[in-house]
């Protein structure tokens, strides 16, 4: 007798949604599940979206939906799932390492339209509430009650619901995510401010000309720290230094201040970090391969660990960033201002951001620790003063704000206003931990006293990787339709602790945060054997590709029974994803000039060059010392991503200074062929700066094992240098953790560098 399959509703067409419904699909016998994804939204995806302009958005009905625009802060090789490739998606489109967000919309939607069939799909339909029923046989059921939105939907227009309908399934699957609402917390006197107060979320990361209205108010405040408050407070640092240098040698606008506001001390992590290997060979990598490096772990078993954070762990990894970052980065990429002595014994906080530490140093972002107390409105100018308290108990006032981001994170409790009361009271639900809202076994999947209810990406830091091992262990409990589901008593406990106030300064940023941890354990418990990468240095990274699990394929709406077809059709997409990373240097044998190499060295340097520095030529005329200052802007030419004016100040006496000289310094993060950096000269007197100059310099870069190897390998000593060559203009960049420690521009004569001839090199060094 053939059973029906089980009707499994998950609620939420987002990443953890989908990965899920696929899971249940492929994964097990035919017909064992029949997954039914709905979604309030028209199109898959959740928060990232898959077009390339924002849309509006109907305020009573908000929905976060990320800046399309915006790069994702962990590289295409973690934001993806096993049997996907980025190589898949993208086809014949260059591929960057850090995708855009409306190209991970895209890889979604073209995940949903290879794996899931359209009859899945409950699009467009808002669930109201589920219950769940004991049948008369005792078996259970839950009954989803939803509402469908009008066929004749006019995207710009709010609409309303009608149409309500309900259906029994066998399983709920809650896949709505963790960021469902911005949170705004109650300060005194905000409610009376009558400035603009935007939410982080709502903000814009490139050019808005809104931003330009908030500058002109008064000074920008950005409360709350981590992620949102980093990307808010540098998008306004960078809206506000394109403006003054849009046109060199023209007004400059007012200088406005921009605070932000952070109530415990982080570290900034630029987008790319020097990785050392096992051989002692380093070289620039995207910051996930090195954080999720599994050489970073202790010899033996990986266990996931997850509770309150030990003082001498904590302090271990502040140190790990020091070491990693460098000394110099440290005075601007680690915010402690105010903090106490002993907080490098607390565990640390992260927020990932290639241009926050720059805008530091220059003071066009002034990071201010402490909690904000109240706002102060000035009926007669329409700004605000706001008070802050440092931990020590001393306050200080801002002035002038004519603008507050709220960087205040999200609500995650939205995101189960369908669930019934007596199901919460069993979670341990609670809305006084919006870190921690739920009580869940097994690594945040589900509780063992209501086994036909499901979790996937309900957590902060929902990684790829995880979702993908959170369905699977889902769909395998359900699957053996066992009664005997493991209760997590220790994992039970170790949350109830966290949630306790004493124990909450030792508790993560990310309190299920053990990325590595998790992923190697769901691989324990689901028998999946780690896919070993040949010829790289050392063990890898952990990535999604690298933890494969049985399947079977669909093809259209119809089953295939051929596994051996299936196996390799699935699999190909995990080997293009690991066979690519020998093109960022893993492999022991990686070549330096590969696309993605030349795209992490340029980025790393290009970062890194952000502010003022000293220039000094010697010779037999004597020593000339000048001044070079590099400063941001939204660039001018579509190819490129970053672009800095670069102004060059050169006195032969202190008192006859000449004309300075600008250049135009710009970067492409695409990752794909080409060159990354390129140098535009200009003539401030008789060209318009927007203008592209036929004579420019498109710069490759190679790497130094010894002094004047000019196409050295990636092999290099404590201090690596990178050497940047075109024509007769050679730059050498000297590096310590993120920090370039000096640099030079050396005229090659003959067709090579003279090292004796000071007077063809100008040294750069900071002030």
């Amino acid at each position: 007798m053939t059973m029906s399959p089980k009707k499994v509703a998950i609620i939420g067409a987002g990443p953890s949604g989908l990965v899920t419904a696929k899971t249940l699909l492929y994964n097990f016998p035919r017909g064992t599940f029949a997954p039914v994804i709905f979604d309030s939204r028209s199109q898959v995806g959740g928060l990232w979206p898959n077009y390339s302009t924002p849309t509006k958005t109907c305020r009573a009905d908000y929905q976060v939906t990320l800046d399309p625009g915006m790069r994702t802060n962990l590289s295409r090789f973690t934001v993806a799932f096993s049997d996907l490739s980025w190589e898949s998606v993208l086809q014949d489109s260059e591929i960057p390492l850090f995708p855009q967000a409306s190209q991970v919309g895209q890889y979604l939607a073209v995940y949903a339209e290879r794996y899931i069939p359209k009859e899945s799909f409950r699009l467009g339909s808002h669930v109201k509430l589920t219950e769940r029923v004991v049948q008369p046989d005792s078996s259970i059921k839950w009954k989803v009650a939803w509402v469908q939105k009008s066929d004749q939907e006019v995207p710009t227009a709010c609409n309303n619901f009608n149409k309500e309908y309900s259906e029994d399934f066998d399983f709920l699957v809650v896949a709505s995510g963790y960021f469902a609402r911005p949170h705004i917390p109650d300060i005194p006197g905000l409610k009376q401010f009558t400035g603009r107060v935007v939410h982080s979320s709502a903000l814009s990361k490139s050019h808005d000309p809104i931003n330009d209205e908030d500058l002109s108010r008064g000074n920008v405040a950005v409360l709350g720290g981590s992620m949102s408050g980093v990307e808010a407070a540098s998008t306004f640092a960078m809206h506000h230094s394109s403006s003054r240098y849009a046109n060199v040698g023209k007004d400059i606008p007012t200088s406005r201040s921009i605070y932000h506001i952070s109530s415990r001390p982080f570290w900034t992590l630029p987008t790319y970090l020097p990785h050392t290997f096992p051989s002692s060979r380093t070289t620039f990598l995207p910051l996930d391969l090195t954080m999720y490096d599994l050489d970073r772990r202790p010899a033996g078993p990986i266990e996931y660990n997850i509770g309150p954070i030990p003082k001498e762990k904590a302090a271990k990894t502040n140190s790990y960033f020091e070491s990693l970052l460098g000394a110099e980065y440290e005075k601007f990429g680690h915010v402690h201002q105010g903090a106490s002595q002993n907080s490098k014994s607390h565990p640390p906080w992260v927020a990932i951001g290639n241009d926050y530490a720059g805008f530091v140093r220059t003071e066009t972002i002034i990071p201010k620790m402490g909690r904000t107390i109240s706002v102060h409105p000035d009926s007669t100018t329409g700004l605000a003063s706001i008070k802050i308290e440092a931990e020590d108990g001393e306050s200080s006032i801002l002035e002038n704000i004519g603008s507050i981001v709220m960087a205040t994170g999200f609500s995650p409790f939205e995101s189960l206003f369908y669930l019934p009361r007596d199901i919460l009271s069993i979670l341990e639900y609670t809305t006084e931990d919006s870190f921690l809202p739920l009580v869940l076994d097994q690594g945040g999947t589900f509780r063992s006293e209501i086994p036909d209810l499901g979790f996937v990406g309900y957590y902060r830091g929902p990684y790829w990787g995880a979702m993908e091992m959170q369905a699977r262990f889902l769909g395998k409990t359900w699957a053996q339709a066992s009664s005997d589901l493991r209760q997590s008593d220790l994992q039970r406990a170790n949350i109830r602790l966290l949630r306790q106030p004493s124990t909450q300064a030792w508790r993560g940023q990310f309190p299920m945060g053990d990325y590595v941890g998790l992923m190697e354990t769901f691989a324990k418990d689901l028998q999946i054997m780690r896919t070993e990468m040949q010829g790289v240095d050392g063990s890898g990274p952990v990535l999604p590709s690298r933890y494969i699990y049985r399947f079977r394929r669909v093809s259209g709406s119809a089953c295939s029974e051929d596994d051996n077809n299936t196996e390799e059709f699935m699999n190909s997409d995990a080997k293009s994803t690991l066979n690519s990373l020998s093109s960022l240097g893993l492999c022991r044998t990686g070549a330096v000039k590969t696309p993605e190499t030349q795209t992490a060295i340029a980025t790393a340097i290009f970062r890194a060059l952000h502010g003022k520095w000293k220039s000094t030529r010697s010779g037999n005329f004597g020593e000339i010392i000048g001044s070079v200052a590099f400063h941001p802007r939204y660039p001018t030419l579509p190819a490129y991503d970053k672009e800095y004016v670069c102004e060059e100040l050169i006195s032969e006496s202190a008192d006859v200074p000449h004309s300075p000289t600008v250049t135009l310094w710009r970067l492409s993060e695409g990752g794909g062929s080409g060159f990354p950096m390129r140098i535009d000269p200009i003539d401030v007197d008789k060209a318009d700066l927007e203008t592209q100059a036929a004579d420019h310099l498109d710069l490759l870069f190679v790497q130094n094992e010894t002094e004047g190897d000019l196409e050295g390998n990636l092999a290099f000593d404590r201090h690596p240098n990178y050497i940047l060559q075109k024509g007769r203009c050679q730059y050498r960049f000297w590096m310590n953790g993120v920090s370039i420690t000096r640099w030079e521009l050396s005229r090659i004569q003959a067709g090579h560098v003279d090292p004796d001839d000071s007077t063809n090199c100008i040294v750069y060094t900071r002030f």
